[in-house]
């Protein structure tokens, strides 16, 4: 069995709660270190993938570091999980959670989520994206997440975890679209990914200046229902900065807020609020080239597993068939 696949079964997911309980920092972090090398000496699929993906974001780098970001991004994505599995739904109701908030990004934000139209929040998989998200729904916004359909076991274990936080999570079917719908028209938040990709059905769109078949529900959604869209990313702070100054060890992370962003019109013969091709491919792209941004600030932090651009032999790029908000919102009334 793969190093992975132990991890990502429910009983690794639970070993590393419980781990992430009673083991300090400083060794939680070390054994994410060591299991990334180990990962990288056998070059799996997760360190092959990121090795793939970054050379795209870093096309200047060399192989020794491509190997270095890769295994990098590896170490950083068990450093995540611990941290988040060590905090409890308490320490985000008692503001116990290591994030730096720059306030004039979040009161910007909070007025936007709070003026009673609906908001569709994405970003990229950065850092700890679900500390992030959690934060943001223990600061009393309801969430609902879009995510991946037919979960394995092991992601129905984490998606527990973050419904005892406040997100409420929906594996992405037609009933899960018509609760989005209904709730980003009332004014409430609908949040989901925008750099993975999920489906052959998706259009091509460059992205790092190359074509990938990236999701476009997120357009889609801010179209039908007239809501705005708000791009956020989380990023450790440089040097594993810790939250309080003081030895503890565990480092701080920092949510990242673009200012909101209203749909446009790709052209002066279109109009901003139809659903047209030509306004989701312009509207995708304005949303892409501010996660390109975010994901430059921190490559190594980008916890992208799974090929974002076609391989060598040609292949698509997605590990699974899998639908794409784009393909149901034709089916969804």
């Amino acid at each position: 069995m793969r190093i992975h696949d132990i991890l990502g079964s429910p009983p690794g997911i639970l070993l590393g709660v419980i781990i992430a309980r009673l083991m300090p920092p400083r060794i939680g972090y070390w054994l994410a270190r060591v299991i990334a090398s180990a990962m990288a000496r056998r070059r799996s699929f997760m360190f092959i993938n990121a090795r793939a993906n970054l050379s795209r974001v870093v096309p200047e780098a060399t192989d020794e570091e491509l190997d270095d970001l890769a295994r990098r991004a590896i170490a950083h994505a068990g450093r995540t999980y611990y941290d988040m599995f060590r905090l409890s739904a308490e320490d985000y109701q008692r503001g116990r959670v290591p994030l730096n908030i720059r306030i004039r990004e979040w009161v910007a934000v909070r007025q936007a989520l709070s003026d009673g139209r609906g908001t569709v929040l994405v970003g990229p998989h950065m850092s700890n994206f679900d500390l992030a998200a959690q934060w943001i729904a223990s600061q009393g916004f309801d969430i609902q997440a879009l995510s991946l359909p037919s979960p394995s076991t092991g992601a129905r274990v984490v998606n527990a975890l973050r419904r005892r936080r406040g997100i409420v999570m929906t594996p992405l079917s037609v009933s899960a679209l018509r609760a989005a719908i209904k709730r980003l028209r009332a004014g409430g938040l609908v949040m989901t990914g925008a750099d993975r990709p999920v489906s052959m059905m998706d259009e091509l769109v460059p992205f790092f200046g190359a074509p990938a078949r990236l999701p476009t529900g997120h357009v889609r959604l801010a179209l039908q229902t007239q809501a705005r869209i708000v791009v956020a990313c989380c990023i450790m702070e440089k040097n594993g900065q810790t939250a309080t100054g003081d030895a503890s060890g565990v480092c701080c992370y920092r949510i990242q807020f673009a200012p909101p962003i209203e749909m446009e019109a790709a052209s002066d013969q279109e109009s901003a609020a139809r659903i047209s091709d030509a306004n989701i491919r312009h509207n995708v792209r304005r949303v892409l080239e501010i996660i390109e941004d975010m994901i430059r600030q921190a490559p190594d932090q980008w916890l992208m597993f799974v090929p974002v651009w076609e391989n060598a032999t040609g292949k698509d790029t997605s590990d699974q068939e899998l639908p794409e908000i784009s393909d149901m919102l034709g089916i969804v009334p």
